[in-house]
């Protein structure tokens, strides 16, 4: 019975995280009908980017249907934050690209979320995940109830109770009907608490109503209340009351441990009426207990002060709960490349003004904070970020939870990333680089007007503080037997390599691995050299066919405390253990172009869209790996599997970008448009139609020693082309280090 419990449990959290993927990146209309739609039938809309490869029509005509497919039938473009940077990549360079729900282009929308984004008092950006019983900012999960498995071990560690009668919705409904304690919700929560100068008045419109009957109305929880500190970093509490609170006496939480006797005002913490991207119509108030030094041990009761001072005053309070340090390291820099991604392509200097010292206290974060600064890489400070595995095995078979530790920080979100998280460390190195330019444009360009004063960073200092975390970070963090990167090291000084290919090529994509290392990443993940104890090796690591696994060894032992059977899904059956992202086959082409060649990278290119005419005959992505005998199943829209494809990855978008990023070589930069081609010799000429830059429409025909541009539209400013001084033009006139077109027309480059 224990194994068919511990079995359903894991089947069960596979699917809840597919669902959370899925509910977090759409919002809008019903999702289209993946299973009877191809990416060969497509018709893109007239002015939407398309490709031409001459003697290869048919790949770039793909190739174009393609790019139509995974932006026309994305389920909804939103502010939910650790996909940004790839729909950077992926969808501000395309013209006409209006997204099918909101009648708006990609760039307004990009535009809109990059200065909506949500950034505490503390310059933390929050990840903007739907709303769940964790930390508002954070990732939605773990919750208080995956403390352990069932109620009689998570009570103890955590807690909460939630004021409503009729409790289906929400994550921890689930939890609590199928504990039936009826103890933690509704009529039942509100028995055991004790009221001082309070009057209850029950359970209205799901929520408990209470009235101040005298002076400081306090609410404390029932007697047999046991929690740990260091399972509760934070507490929630999601209310409103009438009136205004008044400024000088806020309300506050004290607590007593074990030992104790009585409340004391040396064990208190006060807490505001926040308002999140979540909190609707109740204040969503986090009370940051992690930080006082008597938050320890067993914490045997809390009291809320509610109004200290006041009476003739009215609550209602939705729910009170402990939380997990849930956020993500990577907010901070994706919302740094994300806005350089958009001013670039855009010229958007109203954008820039307002948002450039959002991006400047994002890094500062980073660089304090998270320890960029003192490390030369980052350093994870919060509760529970210690990078170690949620559970330890004993030698008898037993599997000891350690609740509260081994979180997560960013898209891998069941992989405990940390303590120095070198995951975290190379978007930090990323982000300086790319406001190392914006602040040095912004100091050539006086009259664009844009903000400097105290938050203003050096050029200079952030190149050279950027050089000093390229030299620590890809030394620490590389693994000399192996010859690839570890994810990070834990605060006990442990590492784990399960053969992270996405980790590996992405360091590659951010120009923080060396030349050396990434000449061994490639010649690892090509199969040319075996890595001893590993599950993929050779031909086996694209057994996926569109892009190598996302791991290359069988990873039982290291993820976070909830997910705490992964030996019960079997290999290639979850994404982030033998699996892999479609999207993600973008850095892997990247890398071969830049690292091997442009021919390399060109015959993976043509295999990848061998693949995808495989799958449309097929009848598309769900009827390819649906009852067959490919080995996986797709996850997305609420189904568990180990490939991610359509539905909720929306990064799929990124794979057409190599054309015009990799072998193009276009790459918006504050001072203007680079370009430097990178073409295979079977393919000596590639176009791109209809690229939307500083909103004007570009079509770019390119070869290895000549480059056409037809401009279409009467540049908004003088379009500034960034070419290096090998190149000629037959009518224009270079101007220190640019080409200045200002009128619409087609203008030829050779070399």
């Amino acid at each position: 019975m224990t194994f068919v419990y511990e079995l359903l449990t894991a089947l069960f959290w596979l699917l809840i995280m597919s669902l959370i993927f899925f509910l977090a990146d759409n919002a809008f209309a019903e999702p289209p009908q993946f299973e009877k739609i191809t990416v060969d039938e497509q018709t893109p809309s007239p002015g939407f980017p398309s490709f031409a490869f001459p003697g290869h029509e048919t790949d770039a005509e793909l190739l174009s249907k393609y790019l139509w497919y995974h932006f026309h039938l994305r389920l909804g473009n939103n502010i939910t934050l650790f996909n940004k940077e790839y729909l950077a990549i992926s969808d501000l360079w395309m013209n006409n690209a209006v997204d099918r729900q909101q009648g708006r282009t990609i760039q307004a929308l990009f535009r809109e979320y990059m200065l909506t984004a949500e950034m505490d008092d503390e310059g933390y950006v929050s990840c903007h995940q739907h709303i769940s019983h964790a930390h508002d900012l954070g990732w939605p999960f773990p919750l208080w109830t995956q403390a352990h498995i069932g109620p009689d071990k998570v009570l103890g560690r955590a807690i909460g109770w939630h004021f409503q009668e009729d409790f289906s919705h929400h994550w921890v409904g689930n939890y609590l009907r199928a504990w039936n304690r009826p103890d933690f919700s509704g009529e039942g929560a509100i028995q055991a608490f004790s009221l001082d100068n309070l009057e209850s008045l029950g359970i209205v419109d799901d929520c408990w109503h209470l009235r101040a009957t005298a002076p400081s109305p306090r609410l404390t929880t029932p007697d047999d209340m046991r929690i740990r500190a260091h399972d509760a970093p934070f507490l929630q509490l999601r209310w409103k009351r009438d009136g205004d609170i008044n400024p000088a006496a806020p309300p506050y939480v004290e607590w007593m441990r074990e030992g104790d006797e009585d409340f004391s005002a040396e064990r208190r913490v006060f807490f505001y009426p926040q308002e999140t991207g979540l909190s609707g119509k109740f204040w969503h108030s986090h009370i940051t207990m992690h930080r006082h030094p008597q938050w320890e041990g067993n914490i045997k009761a809390l009291r809320l002060n509610l109004a200290p001072g006041e009476d003739n005053v009215t609550f209602e309070i939705d729910s009170f709960f402990t939380v997990y340090d849930t956020r993500h390291t990577i907010n901070n820099p994706i919302l740094i490349l994300g806005s350089c991604h958009y001013f670039n392509w855009t010229r958007d200097i109203g954008f820039l003004r307002e948002n450039i010292n959002r991006m400047r206290t994002a890094l500062k974060y980073q660089q304090t904070t998270m320890g960029g600064l003192e490390h030369n890489h980052i350093r994870v400070p919060w509760p529970g970020h210690d990078g170690g595995p949620g559970w330890t095995v004993t030698e008898d078979g037993e599997k000891i939870i350690h609740s509260g530790t081994a979180l997560g920080n960013n898209y891998w979100d069941l992989l405990p990333f940390g303590w120095d998280d070198f995951y975290a460390t190379f978007q930090y190195y990323a982000a300086t680089l790319a406001l190392a330019d914006i602040e040095e444009a912004v100091r050539n360009h006086p009259e664009w007007d844009i903000p400097l004063g105290v938050l203003a960073m050096e050029p200079e200092m952030l190149r050279n503080h950027a050089a000093a975390v390229k030299e620590t970070a890809s030394a620490k963090f590389w693994n000399d037997e192996a010859g690839r990167f570890y994810p990070s090291i834990t605060k006990k000084g442990e590492t784990f390599d399960f053969g992270f290919t996405f980790l590996n090529l992405e360091a590659i994509w951010y120009d923080i691995a060396r030349e050396e290392q990434a000449e061994s990443i490639l010649d690892w993940i090509r199969g040319k050299r075996i890595v001893e104890g590993d599950t993929a090796v050779g031909e086996d690591i694209y057994h996926w066919r569109f892009g190598p696994r996302a791991t290359t060894r069988r990873n039982v032992a290291w993820y976070k405390f909830v997910w705490t059977h992964p030996e019960h899904i079997p290999w290639g059956g979850q994404v982030q253990d033998g699996g892999a992202v479609l999207g993600f086959t973008f850095y892997d082409l990247w890398a071969r172009l830049h690292h091997i060649s442009p021919d390399d990278a060109w015959e993976r290119l043509g295999e990848i869209l061998d693949w995808q005419r495989e799958v449309d005959a097929a009848g598309g992505y769900r009827a390819y790996y649906g009852e067959t005998d490919r080995g996986t199943t797709l996850q997305g829209g609420g189904t568990a599997g180990g490939l991610g494809i359509d539905f909720e990855f929306l990064e799929s978008s990124m794979l057409p970008a190599i054309i015009l990023r990799g072998f193009l070589g276009v790459r918006p930069a504050p001072e203007g448009l680079a370009i430097a081609p990178k073409l295979p010799e079977a393919c000596p000429e590639m176009t791109v139609n209809d690229i939307l830059y500083g909103q004007t429409r570009l079509d770019i025909t390119a070869r290895n020693d000549a480059l056409v541009l037809r401009v279409k539209d009467a540049p908004l400013f003088e379009l500034r082309l960034l070419l290096d001084e090998d190149w000629e033009a037959d009518e224009l006139m270079r101007a220190h280090d640019a080409y200045v077109i200002a009128e619409p027309g087609e203008y030829r480059f050779t070399r």
